[in-house]
């Protein structure tokens, strides 16, 4: 159900779920975009199990904590951030996170999910003629059960 409907068949353009579709299309904007525009993309993949946080993409980094920056956007403290230049990278990242989820045997479900799953996309552009620089966060969640 929901772990599909977010990540369906990532290497199956067709059977593609929320999370690469949107991907995609953030690569496509960028692709499409003027060359005085230079993009950056980070990704982060981490989930919320038995009330701790724990980093999918370094398993050794657990018990994590949200903070609050300057502006008071949330964000999880040691999360590793990866930059990705390519849909490909990111279904690569997924990939290597999704193996490190907590998954159990539930009455609904051979491989019901656990933990909740965050997969958070961090894009900034900078325009490098007048140096105008913007950014966005994208949060998808995937519900435990």
């Amino acid at each position: 159900g929901k772990t599909y409907t977010m990540e369906g068949n990532l290497h199956d353009t067709d059977g593609m779920g929320i999370i690469p579709r949107i991907v995609q299309d953030i690569f496509n904007y960028i692709y499409s975009m003027d060359e005085n525009l230079e993009f950056h993309i980070k990704v982060s993949y981490f989930e919320i199990y038995l009330d701790k946080i724990r980093d999918l993409l370094d398993v050794s980094k657990t018990n994590l904590s949200v903070h609050e920056d300057k502006n008071r956007v949330p964000y999880v403290k040691g999360c590793t951030e990866r930059f990705v230049c390519s849909p490909e990278e990111v279904i690569h990242t997924i990939d290597e996170g999704k193996s490190n989820r907590h998954v159990a045997v539930t009455n609904m479900n051979e491989h019901s999910s656990r933990s909740h799953s965050i997969f958070l996309i961090n894009v900034k552009q900078e325009n490098t003629q007048t140096e105008q620089k913007l950014s966005g966060k994208l949060y998808l969640v995937d519900l435990a059960g």
